[in-house]
């Protein structure tokens, strides 16, 4: 190895981890690799919210049946939310001391549904988070609710080979995601085309990994959702010697992601 090849070197990729429900919203916002394991932290994160007359002391507590909390809101009710106490004073507008109290997004979201919530508004990155979209978080709906699961029962013949347009901004993604996914081993890009499903011809992707790939191929299905239009799709198998296309995959393509 020359002393070159030392700069040529990529660098590691953090584990997500690593990474605080802020970082997240900020990679978030340009990258929808990390968008599944934002929707998925907010839930359990520990969230502010400011308050005003409430009947709370200080320190954290349980809070009892029937405790009154007023929680500040906008004119136009939508709830302003911090990841931390730090973004509450960000660019400066909010000048004096506030009240405040940290609950879970799960618990936070759960008491006050039907509110639009604006996740660090004073930030260089925010998040509006609307009804519905609050809603899909709670019920585990959001990464699934465009997604179905389909078992083949008989024997299917399938045109299946590369694309003639090969989707870049999806694989780049995917790449990201894949490279926190320790039980992955490799991806691989198909085209295919069912002439008895009525569907038309679109992107198949592979993905060779141990056990069960139900949660990968969700938070994969989202990921690469957020570059489709509304009525476009892609498919997820797993390459094993079970799937009748695993042939195809393994003895005809490069992988497009494969595990170091």
């Amino acid at each position: 190895m020359g002393l070159f090849d030392l700069f040529k070197k990529k660098k590691s990729q953090q584990p997500l981890d690593n990474f605080t429900l802020e970082t997240l919203l900020q990679k978030a916002a340009t990258e929808p690799a990390y968008r599944a394991e934002f929707y998925k932290r907010i839930l359990s994160a520990e969230l502010i919210i400011l308050t005003q007359n409430s009947e709370i002391q200080k320190g954290s507590q349980i809070l009892q049946e029937d405790t009154k909390v007023k929680i500040v809101s906008y004119p136009d009710g939508k709830i302003p939310v911090f990841t931390s106490t730090d973004r509450i004073f960000d660019k400066g507008i909010v000048k004096e001391e506030v009240e405040y109290m940290e609950m879970t997004g799960e618990n936070l979201f759960d008491l006050a549904k039907g509110a639009t919530f604006l996740l660090n508004p004073y930030s260089e990155y925010g998040k509006e988070l609307l009804p519905d979209e609050v809603e899909r978080m709670l019920s585990g709906k959001i990464l699934t609710d465009t997604s179905k699961t389909l078992t083949i029962e008989k024997k299917t013949k399938v045109q299946i080979g590369q694309p003639t347009k090969y989707p870049t901004e999806i694989i780049n993604s995917l790449k990201i995601l894949f490279a926190n996914k320790p039980n992955l081993k490799a991806a691989y890009l198909g085209w295919i085309f069912d002439s008895e499903s009525g569907e038309p011809p679109h992107y198949i992707f592979g993905l060779e990994a141990d056990g069960n790939i139900e949660n990968l191929t969700q938070e994969a299905g989202f990921t690469a959702k957020q570059f489709l239009d509304a009525d476009d799709f892609v498919d997820f198998i797993k390459v094993d010697k079970k799937n009748g296309l695993s042939d195809y995959f393994l003895n005809s393509v490069e992988p497009f992601y494969k595990r170091e």
